[in-house]
């Protein structure tokens, strides 16, 4: 027979193993389910010499602080190392390896069932997905692209750039990984090229020592088009005009652009000199493919302006920053859970009608910064649950000091 967990927690990245400390905090034991082979994977193998945008102080998730060694920008193995400790420093266990594939509502029982693809089951009266946002990598359909004879792999999947020393190579993408990723590659690369569809925003990642996350924590409740002119200040006066390099302004706000896209603003300031320089080319999107030979519009602008016009490009890889699907729409079996461009209708601690105690963390990377928003949003959603399952809670700890008052007597 299935045990029926009291909560189940779907992904232990930094969302799952951060809502799992507090859930235990309150005294629940969760189930916490992960894909990959061991805790910490999915930011152990982000690419080389990543760090964290939003600054140490702000990227603190429960009970976790980084070191100061950490410096003031935590590398990834720093994080990775905070991850593949929190289990034991939160006194809870990750079963890893279990990929899971649908998860259900049975409203007989009042309990949802999840099942893994190779068919384990799992019985909980409470969910929270921590799958994030970037669980399904996404990698356009280029029309010719099956007559590529180089590397086309997704940016989740670029680990260094010495890989592609001597090459001619082809980042595409407008947000902080295809950037980052390009400025890498200037320093192997033989020629580094990037697609951009849409300009993107870019900010400087911190302003006289206070990082850009700190600045939008501070701002969090002012009017959002206040917000607006102060971040197009901060652009126009710390990046400047990019239009002759290819990268004119922005036609939209950060705030439109952000809610149209979830991309964030590009704040790896590398980049922006690498633009500046020459070393990083500037493209439309991708029009086709023949061969080596990527077909582009010749400028960003120039897809709205002039269609005939096209770059001619001979690379020997592609590296495609495109995104990601969160897949809730096939992974959670509730009607309407996920809008059209499958992202959850709820977040924190907000419930759905007809999905109880469902709940969904880390789906968001605001301005405030993520790690931040996960922080919080773990402490929200663990107190809603313990006030739900509350009477079981106090069961449990009473039979346990019952047992305890027996075991002294005999």
């Amino acid at each position: 027979m299935t045990d029926v967990h009291d909560v189940a927690v779907i992904g232990a990245g930094p969302a799952g193993l951060s809502v799992a400390y507090e859930l235990k905090r309150t005294g629940l034991d969760p189930l916490v389910l992960e894909k990959t082979p061991a805790v910490g994977d999915v930011w152990r193998n982000h690419y080389d010499g990543l760090r964290l945008n939003s600054g140490r102080v702000l990227s603190q998730l429960p009970g976790s602080p980084f070191p100061r060694s950490a410096g003031r920008w935590p590398s990834r193995d720093e994080l990775v190392r905070i991850l593949e400790t929190f289990p034991e420093r939160g006194g809870f266990t990750v079963q890893t390896g279990i990929d899971i594939g649908k998860i259900e509502y049975d409203p007989q029982r009042d309990i949802w069932v999840i099942a893994s693809h190779d068919g384990a089951k799992f019985e909980s009266r409470s969910v929270v997905i921590a799958t994030g946002g970037a669980r399904i990598p996404v990698i356009p359909e280029w029309e010719g692209m099956e007559t590529f004879s180089g590397e086309i792999i997704h940016s989740s999947k670029f680990k260094n750039a010495r890989t592609y020393a001597g090459q001619h190579v082809l980042v595409v993408g407008s947000g902080n990984s295809a950037a980052e990723i390009a400025s890498r590659l200037v320093e192997h690369a033989r020629t580094v090229t990037i697609s951009i569809r849409t300009p993107p925003h870019i900010l400087p990642k911190s302003v006289f020592g206070v990082p850009l996350v700190g600045i939008g924590v501070a701002t969090h409740s002012l009017p959002v088009i206040w917000v607006d002119g102060l971040l197009q200040l901060l652009q126009r006066v710390f990046i400047g005009d990019l239009t002759p390099f290819g990268l004119p302004f922005p036609s939209s706000r950060v705030s439109q652009q952000f809610a149209r896209t979830q991309v964030v603003p590009i704040l790896y300031h590398p980049f922006v000199g690498d633009v500046r320089a020459g070393r990083i080319r500037i493209v439309g999107p991708i029009r086709k493919i023949s061969g080596q030979s990527i077909h582009a519009f010749h400028s960003v602008e120039a897809q709205a302006r002039d269609q005939a016009k096209e770059a001619v490009l001979s690379v020997d890889a592609i590296v495609a920053g495109t995104g990601f699907r969160t897949g809730i729409a096939e992974l959670v079996q509730v009607p309407g859970i996920a809008t059209p461009d499958d992202r959850p209708v709820i977040l924190g601690d907000q419930e759905f009608s007809g999905a109880p105690r469902l709940y969904f963390i880390g789906q968001l990377n605001p301005l405030s910064g993520q790690l931040r928003e996960i922080r919080l949003e773990a402490t929200r959603i663990a107190n809603k649950i313990g006030k739900q399952l509350a009477g079981r809670v106090r069961s449990r700890a009473d039979e346990s000091r019952t047992g305890s008052i027996r075991a002294d007597q005999v």
